[in-house]
């Protein structure tokens, strides 16, 4: 049976659970520390840029800011944003901001941009940016109101949890799993199994 070597520590710049999740899942080890990065102040420095541009910045933000306390490590910054019609959608801070923000979607055609990122020694190694289209199936109010109730989903950049019940809102969806999710994980591993950072033996 194969076991993955890996020559390289590792730090997630995230408290994200689900990110710490599929990290997790592909069985490599990494500590995960709170980026020190005041993403809000950055966000209103950012308003002219398009989602793919915040998504990178934001992550360059937060995996520059662990860093530098970390030089040797390889430092991981990923950032997920939520748009309809290039407007952003922020995360919501309980249900009924939820379900309001699941009101502008419904029906209608949004976007998940996310960004991954490396960084080592202050300096960024590794970008890689994934687009995911989703389209809202045309919901009733009660039916919004029930998911929020039973996925608890606020806080979730559009307000949906689709690793849980969130997939059955969406009638059709483009584009990779695990940008929908919030951290592309693909050309990541790729990018370490390039520099034979990890390697499977």
């Amino acid at each position: 049976m194969a076991s993955l070597q890996q020559n390289c520590d590792l730090i997630l710049a995230s408290t994200s659970m689900i990110r710490k999740k599929i990290l997790s899942d592909t069985g490599l080890k990494f500590k995960a520390i709170a980026p020190d990065f005041d993403e809000e102040k950055a966000k209103k420095k950012m308003k002219s840029l398009s989602s793919k541009e915040r998504a990178l910045e934001l992550s360059f933000g937060k995996a520059l800011s662990i860093s530098k306390k970390f030089p040797d490590a390889l430092v991981i910054g990923s950032d997920q944003i939520c748009a309809i019609e290039n407007l952003e959608i922020s995360k919501s801070k309980n249900a009924v901001e939820a379900v309001s923000q699941l009101k502008k979607l419904n029906g209608k055609i949004h976007s998940q941009n996310n960004a991954v990122v490396v960084a080592k020694n202050g300096k960024i190694i590794f970008k890689n940016f994934a687009q995911a289209k989703l389209q809202m199936r045309k919901l009733s109010d009660d039916e919004i109101k029930a998911y929020v109730k039973s996925d608890e989903a606020w806080g979730s950049a559009g307000s949906y949890k689709y690793e849980s019940l969130g997939k059955h809102l969406f009638q059709k969806t483009t584009g990779d799993y695990y940008a929908i999710l919030g951290f592309h994980i693909q050309p990541l591993l790729a990018f370490l199994y390039s520099k034979k950072l990890i390697q499977l033996t």
